[in-house]
Order: structure tokens, then sequence, then C-alpha cells
């Protein structure tokens, strides 16, 4: 009997049920769109990044910054800071963390003065290194550290050479700057090569070219000896003897000699350390007021780990060792073995990703880019090869 009533009262209400469902789910759908276009309103447009020239930086290089950078202290440092900090690399500004020249890379909007490309965006820069290495190490044969630094070495030492120092003549122009083509052309100026040496001892046709001689200065007569009609001839080393004036004696004075008595007695003790006093907070948080902002600190005081990376310009060469041997060192094999970056088939091994973070720390210096953001350059670019893979067997 109840079961009979309740199936009866279910049947007769059964549109009502529905149509205040309906209803419900309306309104429900009707708030979501209103929840999502309010915090769209409310959320402020990310702006598109740029480069801007004048400031050789991408627009947003603080925020990749903060988030692919480590060590955190200083990536978030950068980040705050209103201006920028001594410690930041060139590159960094660039969202370029390796250095990389521009070459129409993906998410490429700009460079500087000397090719480096200025990326969107952080993880831009990581897609492109990985694709380059993949270059190096695959289709151009270098697989070593040595190999592929010395095409991949940093720009560092290439800077303008500027002409020698030389008295200025009548009617003379001043003396340019060495352009950067001729720069990467001839380091030392091209006033050092064997060519530009050539050209100015010979004339057209390679002849000999005649240079006027300045005549010999007048030596000293010659005294004549007594007793003797030789006179000194003008090449011999009493001559040069004659002729060059006498150097004063210099007096020597010696130190004057220690005591018996110096030393000798109770040496001072040093004073003993209180263990609040090294703990007092007080204290270090005036020292630590004291010590220079690493924001706005110039390179030069700060700490040896944190200033930008100095080139290495003494050769070449050892600029090049030293580069290798980080690479190789960050997977424990030499400069001239195999870095085994990619297998035959051209998948990434598990050494790539610590051959990435070295070449980062020495183009970044006190920065260098963090394992999350190499990894992810990874999986993407594995990812991708998957997929054209995939696709090239589908095509008929």
């Amino acid at each position: 009997m109840i079961l009979t009533a309740f199936l009866a009262l279910s049947l007769a209400a059964g549109p009502a049920t529905d149509a205040a469902a309906a209803l419900v789910r309306d309104g429900a759908a009707r708030l979501g769109d209103g929840l999502a276009a309010a915090s769209a309103l409310a959320a402020p447009e990310r702006a598109m990044p740029v480069y801007r020239p004048e400031a050789r930086a991408v627009s947003n290089w603080r925020s990749e910054t903060k988030d692919g950078l480590l060590p955190l202290s200083l990536a978030w440092t950068a980040w705050a800071a209103a201006g920028d900090p001594a410690f930041v690399a060139r590159c960094v500004k660039l969202n370029n963390y390796w250095c990389i020249k521009r070459a129409r890379w993906d998410g490429e909007i700009g460079g500087d003065q000397e090719g480096h490309t200025g990326f969107a965006t952080a993880g831009q820069g990581a897609d492109a290194a990985v694709s380059l290495l993949r270059r190096y190490y695959g289709e151009y044969g270098r697989r070593s550290a040595l190999a592929i630094v010395r095409r991949w070495a940093p720009a560092e030492c290439a800077g303008p050479v500027a002409a020698r120092a030389v008295a200025p003549m009548r009617g003379a122009a001043p003396a340019r700057a060495a352009s950067p083509a001729l720069t990467a052309l001839a380091p030392q100026g091209i006033g050092r090569t064997l060519r530009a040496r050539f050209l100015a001892s010979h004339g057209r046709g390679g002849a000999p070219r005649r240079v006027a001689r300045a005549p010999a200065r007048p030596t000293a007569a010659a005294r004549p000896v007594d007793g003797n009609a030789l006179r000194v001839q003008p090449w011999s080393a009493l001559a040069r003897m004659q002729g060059r004036p006498r150097q004063p004696v210099r007096v020597v004075r010696a130190k004057p000699l220690p005591t018996i008595a110096t030393g000798i007695g109770e040496t001072a003790r040093p004073a003993a350390i209180e263990p609040m006093r090294a703990l007092d907070g007080a204290r270090l948080a005036a020292e630590a007021s004291a010590l220079p902002t690493l924001a706005v600190a110039p390179a030069s005081a700060l700490p040896p780990a944190l200033r930008p990376p100095a080139p290495l310009c003494g050769s070449d060469e050892i600029r090049i060792q030293n580069y290798a041997a980080r690479i190789a060192g960050s997977i424990g094999v030499k400069p001239g073995d195999d870095l085994g970056l990619f297998t035959p088939d051209g998948h990434a091994t598990a050494r790539l990703a610590p051959v990435l973070l070295a070449m980062s720390s020495v183009e970044l210096g006190a920065l260098r880019a963090s394992p999350a953001l190499v990894a992810a350059a990874i999986a993407r670019a594995e990812a991708e090869r998957a997929g054209a893979r995939q696709q090239a067997e589908a095509a008929p």
C-alpha cells in the first residue's frame, strides 16, 4: 500500500522535478560563466614580451629569471631589484642562458650587437640549446667537449680591438675602432698580420720596397791614445762605453739590526670568544646592514663567486680547454672523450641534462639554469621527435 502511494506520487511530480533540475543546471552554468568573466577582468592582461635594444634586454627577463635560474637567492634578488645587479650576465637579460647566436630560432624576438639571440621565454631558449646540441652531435659529428666548445665557445674575448696609439700626424684622421668582422679575422689587429707586413715591405708585383734610411747619428770623436796613432773604432765596446753616461753610484743603506731584547717577554694572549657575543643578533644585523647590497653593488665590490664570468683572454686555447673541462667534468669524462649525449637513433641520454647545466653555469657565472627548465626542454624535444616519427610512419 505504501509503495503504491509513493510510486503514484513520484509519477505525478515527475515533470515538475525535471524542470526544477534543468533550472538549477542552467543557473549553475550561468554562475560559472559569470565567475570566469569576473576573474578574467580582475587578472591583468599579460603583455607580450618584446626586445628593447636600448637596454639590450627582453622585457620579461626578470620574471623568467625568478622561475628558471638558480640559486634562488640570487635569482629572486635580480627579479626584485630596481636596477640591473652586477652579477647578472648579459645573456640572462636575453632569456638565453646558453648565449646562442641568432639563427631564426623558435621564439626569437631580437638580438644584441654581438649576435646573441633574445628569446620570448627562457623555455624557448632551452629548446634551442637542446636542438643545437643535437645538431652538433649528430649532423656535425662534434661528440667531444673540445669539439663542441671550439664551435660554441663564448665570444667574451672578441670585443672590438682599437687601433694602436700612435703620435698624431698633421692631416691624419683619428684612429677608429676595428669593425667586428675585422676583429674576427685579425684579433690582434690588422697591422700584426703576415699579409699586412708583406704589403708594407713590398710594392706592386712583390718587388721589395726601398725605404729611405735616416742618416746615422754623429758619434763623438774618438780620442787618440797616448803614444799610439790608432783611433777607437766607433763600433767597438770602448766607444759605446765612452758615449754612455756613467750611472751615479747608488748608496745602499743597511737595515738597522734588531736588539737582543726585542721579542723577549710575555706575549699578549688573544681575547677569549664569548659564545653569547658570537650569536648576538643585534651585532649580526648591524654588520649585515654595513655590507653592500647585492642589487646595487658594482661588480668589483662583489665576492669572487658572485661576479660575472671573467673572460679567459690569456689565450684562446686556454679558454677553450677550461670550458671543455667544465663540460666533461660534469659527467666524469675527459675533454676529448665522446660525451654520449644521444643514442644512435637520436634519443637523448641521461648525460644531456648535466652537460646543459654545466654549459649554462659557464655562460652565466654566478647564476645557472635550473634542472626543471632543462628537463622540460628535453622532454619537449623528445615528444616532438616522437610525433614527427609517427607522422612519417603513418604517411603513405
